[in-house]
């Protein structure tokens, strides 16, 4: 197997997959079919833009008829499918529902996924349980590392590439011996297992951790798989995270139940929908009372088909955010589907060093910054942390001057465009004494020397009144850190605060009373008992500072 990484954004990566002459691009989907039992035949699958799928090679080894007949045809031509063709091992049966008589070895089920030619076989691991002690945990995992070293002595075909679960649960300590003794096995991708009971109860933000975990702790040049994620609303969070590969039945199994897959508002029941919020070639033919006339299998196919063109769009929205650079962008609207994925995105908080070790230096246009979960994205983290460590001021300042970012950045506005005209041509204070700083909502403090370069100089952001507690505090934490670092350098600060100003329109504006730049006299005074002046003219801040 050949594995090529593309482009990325975030942990999130475009790779092309090459196996046995066949292609794949990833971040993607093997939607699971069942080995006989289907209502959209796998040789249709292309037609969503499926390069893969999966199928259960237990199954077809405990059904005679079926076993006999894979065998001689082979897998591919058994399911009529050209792509690439992953096969599990009977493992999920045992996870889902728990079944201790499952008669069944590692040598005979790992022996028949190499006999039928599976692109992709999975060894006979044993998932962890959620609700495992550490005991039982500890067992699954030594036990599932133990099969895969005999898996690898067992191996006869060579064009078989196979998935090296990893298990932990719950237990962090256990992920990162699995993941870590997977790293010294032959295994062609890394795979997330035990948590599909998890992707059903929206436990978003256990899923993450379990992730983030992983990533960590593998080596980054094979793809992470995760076991069992389907809903396309998840789907973005899990690239963002470092997810490469899933498989699902959700389309199928949800279309059982008329659930119907949306992006914005999660899944529907057909019964409650009047109209398609959708596009595809299933929602612009039949409207939902009609789907709901046919008979079952008719209707589960519809839905099911629609569900499969939602998901493959969502993975191709996905890569094009990558490439563009909008991967961030893309997962703060999908998270608003639902609460649990709002939660989730905590985890991407408590992460933000490994996030930003990943993030590009730089973007081919701005960032926009339109919720509230944008105060934590990484390029700001990146920012204020290098802005503490390797920013020095002019060497002769020693005053500071802070200006509140207006409607537009820096001298982009014709009010501070006059404030700093007045400064340069102020007989008060010699200008190379003068160091002029913005406080932003989104980036904290940023110096007027810095103001056109990336990001600060470039990117639109919304204003302070929509999510006012999170950005003023986030922002006013933000500038506590460069004056922490470098409010020595100073001898004297100058707050300005407006009344009105006039904005790129040229109106008269009346000053935002919950611009973060408002609480700035709180800080100086509580943390850092600074000499320091607020007023609403340039004039009186720099006779304050002649004032020695």
């Amino acid at each position: 197997m050949k594995y090529e990484i593309l482009d990325v954004d975030a942990l999130g990566r475009i790779g092309k997959l090459e196996v046995n002459n066949k292609q794949m691009i990833t971040p993607n989907l093997f939607p699971v079919v069942h080995p006989f039992k289907n209502v959209i035949p796998p040789s249709d699958l292309k037609k969503f833009g499926a390069q893969s799928i999966f199928t259960n090679a237990y199954i077809l080894f405990k059904n005679e008829a079926a076993k006999e007949n894979v065998l001689k045809k082979k897998i591919h031509q058994y399911l009529d499918f050209d792509g690439l063709i992953a096969t599990d091992s009977g493992a999920f049966q045992q996870y889902m529902y728990n079944d201790k008589k499952m008669e069944i070895n590692p040598s005979d089920i790992e022996g028949f996924q190499e006999e039928i030619c599976s692109d992709f076989p999975v060894i006979l691991d044993i998932p962890v349980q959620l609700d495992d002690t550490y005991e039982t945990a500890e067992f699954k995992v030594n036990e599932t590392i133990k099969r895969a070293k005999e898996n690898i002595i067992r191996r006869r075909n060579a064009n078989c590439n196979w998935f090296g679960p990893i298990h932990g649960g719950r237990h962090k300590d256990l992920l990162k011996r699995s993941s870590l003794e997977m790293n010294n096995l032959d295994f062609a991708i890394y795979a997330i297992g035990g948590l599909v009971k998890a992707f059903l109860d929206y436990r978003f933000e256990l899923t993450l951790d379990v992730l983030l975990t992983v990533k960590k702790n593998v080596i980054p040049n094979k793809p992470i798989h995760m076991f069992g994620l389907g809903l396309p609303q998840f789907f973005s969070l899990a690239v963002v995270c470092g997810c490469d590969l899933m498989d699902s039945a959700a389309y199928i199994l949800y279309a059982k139940e008329n659930r119907y897959f949306t992006l914005s508002t999660g899944t529907k029941n057909i019964e409650k929908l009047t109209e398609f919020p959708c596009h595809c070639p299933i929602c612009v033919k039949y409207k939902p009372n009609e789907v709901m006339g046919f008979e079952d299998n008719l209707k589960t196919q519809l839905l099911a088909k629609h569900n499969l063109y939602l998901s493959f769009s969502e993975l191709k929205t996905i890569r094009q955010a990558i490439r563009e650079g909008n991967l961030w962008e893309l997962v703060e609207q999908r998270i608003r589907n639902h609460p649990n994925l709002v939660k989730a995105f905590n985890i991407v908080k408590k992460n933000l060093d490994i996030f930003e070790s990943h993030e590009k230096l730089y973007k081919i246009s701005g960032r926009l910054f339109a919720s509230s979960e944008s105060i934590h994205r990484p390029l700001i983290h990146r920012y204020i942390k290098r802005l503490a460590t390797n920013y020095r001021p002019p060497k002769d300042s020693r005053y500071l001057i802070i200006l509140p970012q207006l409607d537009v950045k820096g001298p982009s506005s014709p009010t501070i465009n006059s404030w700093l005209d007045e400064i340069d041509r102020n007989k008060i204070i010699p200008r190379s004494a003068i160091h002029v700083v913005f406080l932003s909502n989104f980036l904290g403090i940023i110096p007027l020397d810095l103001i056109d370069t990336y990001p600060m100089g470039q990117y639109e952001a919304i204003g302070i009144a929509e999510i006012k507690d999170s950005i003023y505090e986030n922002c006013l934490l933000k500038a506590e850190v460069y004056f922490r670092s470098l409010a020595k350098s100073y001898k004297k600060f100058g707050i300005l605060i407006p009344e009105i100003f006039i904005n790129q329109y040229q109106e008269n504006i009346k000053f935002y009373e919950d611009h973060p730049i408002c609480g700035l006299e709180d800080l100086f005074k509580r943390k850092y008992n600074l000499n320091f002046s607020i007023s609403s003219n340039i004039e009186d801040i720099l006779l304050f500072f002649k004032a020695d």
